[in-house]
């Protein structure tokens, strides 16, 4: 077989699987821009498409009555709402390729834990309460404050029958928006309180008018804490498809004389018997997604960026006093929790080791059989899971008991350090995890 150069050049960086906070910025402003601009360009050609020549004219355009025309209009309000979708999936789709990530992890299109899906649904039905006081209130103490979207939505509503309704009042918007603000917005700022305010707020923004902002805050912290605890939007989009269903449905059975003051016959202990309806799923879902490394996926390893720790490390193996290097790992990033990558450099033992080889090496543990990771900065070592590519020389490397200090650097293992310190340790190579991949099968380097 072809031996391996002393030196490699590094292999091409991996994959990213976030979208990085500038690209996903101009991409939330000019997704937005395009939602907002790109659908009212819509909706006025539709108008011009659908409606009678006598209601363009110029008079019939200052009629105070002419808006409540159009916004009642199913075609003019349809392709409105069909625009605004396509903006809001289309731009992150085409931020997360021309970033060079995958849309599959940027965007969150990732599966969770069956309950997850029941459990969300009940949870934001359950703030339906204190939703619709909030928007009570605000009618109340400022009730100027409103560019009156909530009566048009409602005689939008009781002008149509629900199933042309769902589409464009469920469907879409729960999509095309959790992809935006779930997707884009928060991923991109990571699973932390501020990428959940950042969604939350900026979602509820998105409704522009004052009251309906009110109303939909509550929903959009719980709609981005669901994105940022499962790690997918696809729970989001669930979510927020139910409760625009249940708020359509609620509303073609109360009849047109029901509107939103409706809330003020809701008495006060229903909001904290939602509140603890929402606690009880919330609990839950937190309960499912206990794993956190399983359900937030790749996405969530790159909050925290390579660390460039200890960059020079080497295989060796001691046998009384005499010493065999394997090989070095040169240029190493230690990633939390404790997997690197670096450049392998060949040691004395391989060159040893390679003519009583087959010509493909079966087992990369055959090379790691009593062997162990030493950092030349202080000596100390470790076992460890090691992957090397002969043909690029990337040398991958795991320590499963090696955490990172506060200032970056590698440091002992907690339970080991409060373990008895007179405890005979187990002998170089003899871990468990030495040369073996995660099943107990030795490890297979690439080829």
């Amino acid at each position: 077989m072809p031996r391996t150069p002393l030196l490699v050049p590094a292999s091409s960086a991996p994959p990213r699987f976030r979208i990085r906070p500038i690209p996903a910025f101009a991409g939330a402003v000019i997704g937005g821009l395009l939602a907002i601009v790109g659908s009212g360009v819509v909706s006025i050609g539709v108008a011009f498409l659908v409606l009678p020549a006598s209601a363009l004219t110029p008079e019939a355009l200052q009629d105070p009555a002419f808006m409540e025309r159009v916004m009642s209009n199913y075609p003019i309000v349809a392709s409105s709402v069909v625009a605004t979708g396509f903006f809001l999936v289309v731009v992150p789709m085409l931020t997360a390729k021309l970033s060079k990530v995958s849309i599959k992890e940027a965007l969150g299109f990732r599966g969770a834990p069956p309950l997850t899906f029941v459990l969300a649904p009940i949870g934001i039905l359950a703030l339906g309460p204190t939703s619709d006081r909030l928007v009570m209130w605000m009618q109340e103490y400022f009730p100027n404050w409103t560019m009156n979207a909530l009566g048009s939505i409602e005689a939008f509503v009781t002008a149509h029958p629900a199933w042309m309704l769902w589409p464009i009042i469920a469907l879409a918007p729960g999509i095309s928006e959790e992809v935006f603000f779930r997707g884009l917005v928060q991923r991109a700022a990571g699973f932390g309180r501020f990428a959940i305010i950042l969604s939350a707020v900026s979602f509820s923004c998105f409704h522009m008018d004052p009251h309906h902002v009110a109303g939909v805050l509550p929903l959009g912290f719980y709609l981005a804490w669901l994105g940022a605890r499962t790690g997918t939007t696809l729970v989001p989009i669930v979510a927020h498809v139910a409760n625009n269903s249940t708020a359509l449905l609620a509303s073609k059975l109360a009849g047109p004389e029901a509107n939103i003051t409706a809330a003020e016959h809701l008495p006060l202990w229903s909001l904290p018997v939602g509140w603890l309806i929402a606690g009880g799923c919330v609990y839950g879902i937190w309960r499912v997604t206990k794993d956190r490394k399983r359900w937030l996926g790749p996405a969530a390893e790159e909050v925290t960026p390579p660390l460039t720790v200890s960059p020079d490390w080497r295989i060796v193996r001691s046998v009384g006093a005499v010493e065999s290097v394997l090989g070095y790992i040169r240029q190493a990033h230690l990633r939390p929790p404790g997997v690197g990558v670096g450049i392998f450099q060949a040691g004395p033992a391989l060159d040893e080791l390679l003519p009583s080889l087959p010509p493909r090496v079966a087992h990369s543990h055959a090379l790691l059989e009593g062997f162990e990771l030493e950092d030349l900065r202080d000596g100390q070592r470790y076992d460890f899971k090691f992957h090397l590519d002969f043909e690029t020389g990337q040398a991958v490397f795991e320590l499963p008991g090696l955490e990172l200090g506060d200032d970056g650097t590698p440091g002992p293992d907690p339970s080991e350090a409060a373990s008895d310190s007179t405890e005979t340790p187990e002998a170089p190579g003899a871990s468990e995890g030495a040369g073996a991949s995660d099943d107990g099968q030795p490890a297979e380097p690439s080829a």
